[in-house]
């Protein structure tokens, strides 16, 4: 049996005050529900099983082991299964060959690390609430307030609207759960250290070569020796973009219905479209109602293009003006950085040129990685609407892709 679970002191004031107020504000925690909580072992995700352990909540834990970090992960999974023992919680744990899932889809490692665990997350999840059918089982993560900061700063760089600019939400779309969202991680350390927890520690956290770790150690730091308050302005402007998001998206549903109407949707469509889940969208009279985020765009139906042979000089493709011409490299006062230009190795050319609408099954890869993606998967993950993807167009050779336009070219 496992050992009983040592006495601890008071909570600190802090955190209680912050946990509650998150979970009260939003609705989040239900004692009749269970909840699937991830743990990787971290001081955020041990902090996160700690509070819900001792609120009393019907909880199970879930840890992924990536085969990354050598010895390193498999400490992680021995301590996860150390800390579940001493607590007397379930631990459900799996084993990916991260890497080789990377390279058959043609993705980053994060980017398919991420898609694995809350796939994973997600199946475990389902099969809890098949057994336990009287109580929902939802997924628990440990976002917490820091996380947010810089999952801001990485949409801005990286070029986002309203809703990507408001920052992580408490529970998204695929209704994963964020108790902690609003608790900065200091306070979760000063949480660990009062009540004597160890945690380990991942040493890729440290490598600046992932774009988040460059926010984390880089630029968070200089933007604190400017303002030693940056976190908290950065939350502060994340809740006031989200609420002008919310109050514009409730306004303008209303004030788009007799527009919508007069365009041939019909009420049956617009409320699928408006309830619906990000990217839902309908078609009516050569037009088009998605729902992007939190807004509802709408437009005509961007006509598919055929492949369009492209000559020396301009070339007008659907009302856009294409101009192909040979230059020597480097070309004087080209910028790499714009989006609508592209600079192509004419010896990396097999045959004619040719633009066209993106198609289903189209796959390229992206400059900057390994390995091939679904192009309309590269345009999910750039937060591109259902309207943009319509319009996307490749520029292509007799092998196939060579520029997503106005995207990226190919590797």
């Amino acid at each position: 049996p496992p050992p009983p679970f040592p006495p601890r002191p008071p909570l600190p004031p802090a955190l209680p005050a912050l946990f509650a107020r998150t979970v009260a504000a939003h609705g989040l925690l239900d004692a009749a529900h269970g909840y699937l909580v991830a743990l990787s072992g971290g001081a955020d995700s041990v902090a996160l099983l700690l509070l819900m352990h001792e609120a009393g909540y019907r909880i199970e834990a879930a840890h992924c082991h990536f085969g990354l970090r050598g010895e390193e992960s498999d400490r992680d999974a021995r301590f996860a299964a150390d800390l579940c023992r001493r607590l007397g919680v379930r631990l459900h744990t799996v084993r990916f060959d991260t890497r080789a899932e990377a390279r058959s889809h043609g993705e980053s490692i994060e980017m398919a690390a991420r898609r694995l665990r809350y796939g994973w997350f997600a199946e475990v999840a389902q099969r809890l609430g098949a057994a336990y059918p009287q109580r929902k089982v939802h997924v628990c993560v440990a976002h917490h307030a820091d996380d947010n900061v810089e999952t801001f700063l990485l949409h801005l760089v990286r070029g986002a609207g309203l809703r990507g600019l408001s920052g992580m939400r408490v529970v998204n779309d695929e209704g994963i759960v964020r108790p902690l969202l609003e608790t900065p991680r200091q306070t979760l350390l000063e949480l660990l250290e009062e009540w004597g927890e160890t945690y380990v520690t991942d040493s890729s956290n440290a490598d600046v070569r992932y774009r988040r770790n460059r926010i984390r150690h880089e630029l968070l730091p200089l933007l604190r020796s400017m303002n030693p308050n940056i976190s908290a302005v950065l939350r502060r402007t994340m809740r006031h973009l989200d609420d002008a998001g919310r109050e514009l998206a409730a306004c303008g549903h209303e004030d788009l219905r007799p527009r919508l109407l007069a365009l041939g949707f019909n009420a049956t469509q617009i409320t699928q479209v408006t309830q619906g889940r990000n990217g839902a969208y309908t078609l009516a009279n050569g037009h088009i109602l998605t729902r992007h985020g939190d807004t509802l765009r709408y437009g005509l139906l961007p006509q598919p293009v055929p492949s369009t042979s492209l000559v020396p000089g301009e070339n007008i493709v659907r009302d856009e003006v294409f101009l192909f011409r040979r230059c020597p490299w480097p070309v004087p006062g080209f910028d790499l950085r714009q989006p609508h230009c592209a600079v192509i190795d004419v010896r990396a050319v097999r045959g004619a040129l040719s633009i066209r609408s993106v198609a289903t099954a189209d796959r390229f890869t992206p400059f900057g990685m390994r390995g091939t993606r679904l192009v309309s998967d590269y345009l999910t993950d750039r937060h591109r609407s259902r309207i943009e993807k319509f319009a996307a167009l490749v520029l292509t050779d007799s092998e196939g892709i060579l520029w997503l336009v106005g995207e990226t070219v190919a590797a």
